[in-house]
Order: C-alpha cells, then structure tokens, then sequence
C-alpha cells in the first residue's frame, strides 16, 4: 500500500512539471474525451502540460510541418526526425509559428491529448538508456557505428534492418532510433 501511495505521489509531481518527455511511443487524442486514436507520439519529445484531466493530459508540442505532409510534426526543420504523428484520417490542430521561407517547412504547435503514464521530467536517463542499448546490443555482430556516421533520415531504416538480430526489446525501437536521430545531428552529446 505504502508503495503504491508513493507511485502516485511520484507519477503526480512529475505531472506537475510543465515540460515532459514520453518513454515510449504514445497514443494521442484529439479531444479528452475520445477513445479513438488519433495518432501516435514517439519517445524523448519535449511536451508541455497545459491541462490535467482524469487519466489525460492536454499537451502542446513545438515542431514542424512539411506542407506536403500536414499529419507529420517533425522534431526539426528539413529532418525527417518524427515527433508527433496523425492517422491521415484525423486532422490536427495547430497553429503557425513561423511560415517556411525557400523550401523551409512551416513551425508550428501543436496541441492534443495523452494519457498520463510514461512521462518524465528528466530525459538525461532515457537517452542514456538509448545509448547504452545501442552501444551494448549494436556491437555484438559488427564495430559499433558512430551516431555521426548516418544522417538522421538514414538512421531509421538502417536501424530496423538489423533490429530483428539483436536482443533489443520491441518497446525500445523508437527511443533508440530517436535517440540515433537526434544524436547524429549533434543535438545530443
């Protein structure tokens, strides 16, 4: 009992904390309400709590969009790093930050629903998880790849080619590929 009173107080001040990171990939709503997903938020992408709910929280997430794919908020300009994706059924509500300029892609924010759970406040850990999975399961068959090697539209594809020979848990695929994504950039040290 005492366990599970302190989980909570834990899971509540760290909702408390107005920017949070997800651990894993996350179901995302359009309204409080709805049990349809809309889309999908992947691991280590800086949200702030707007609002807190029964089971959900609002969020808003700065990123983005290439005019040509609106369902798609990017974790940077020109960089097909996925931050927050949509069915191409659903349609996203978020407003213009800045407008794209020469083949720039438009930032933006975006805002939606998550549910409570595997959030941090502190995403120095999860990364550090990353990399230490990465560098562990990664050099088992082969020297191990420097982040830098790949560009991060490279990464992905690269990555999931060889996920299936390594003991990589399923749930991690997309913290390390972000991970791999951010840290080939020089986004993460």
């Amino acid at each position: 009992m005492k366990k599970l009173i302190l989980a909570g107080l834990l899971v509540s001040s760290a909702l408390n904390a107005s920017t949070l990171y997800p651990t894993d990939v996350k179901s995302v709503y359009l309204t409080q309400d709805s049990k349809d997903v809309a889309g999908k938020l992947l691991p280590t992408n800086a949200i702030e709590v707007l609002e807190q709910s029964a089971g959900k929280i609002k969020f808003s997430l700065k990123g983005y969009v290439n005019p040509a794919a609106p369902n798609v908020i990017y974790y940077s300009n020109q960089d097909r790093i996925i931050a927050l994706s949509f069915a191409k059924t659903k349609t996203p509500k978020y407003e213009i930050i800045k407008k794209g300029e020469t083949g720039k892609w438009d930032e933006v924010k975006v805002v939606a629903y998550t549910t409570k759970d595997n959030l941090e406040k502190d995403l120095k850990p999860m990364l550090d998880r990353a990399k230490q999975t990465y560098q562990e399961s990664c050099s088992i068959c082969h020297h191990l790849h420097k982040e830098s090697q790949y560009n991060p539209n490279q990464w992905p594809s690269l990555f999931k080619s060889m996920l299936s020979r390594t003991p990589i848990d399923k749930k991690d695929e997309w913290l390390i590929i972000q991970y791999l994504q951010k840290a080939s950039k020089g986004d993460i040290k």
